[in-house]
């Protein structure tokens, strides 16, 4: 229980089909990622970081410190 909610009742469809996926494993309520969700994860983790990071240098090239960024 996170800030007295359950994982299934706020992510109950997204964990069901995690699972079905084969990006995660439960056992005893305790859910861990297998290595083809880890995978997936970082592999679309990586994209978006790397977005953010060109867009943010991109605007930085103008001006060095701007007021403020908007991705």
């Amino acid at each position: 229980m996170f800030f007295g909610e359950t994982l299934t009742k706020n992510f109950g469809f997204e964990l069901w089909l995690a699972k079905r996926l084969g990006f995660i494993i439960e056992q005893n309520g305790v859910y861990a990622m297998t290595l083809k969700g880890a995978f997936y994860y970082h592999y679309y983790e990586k994209y978006y970081t790397l977005s953010y990071i060109d867009k943010m240098w991109g605007i930085m090239r103008e001006e060095a410190f701007p007021e403020y960024i908007l991705l």
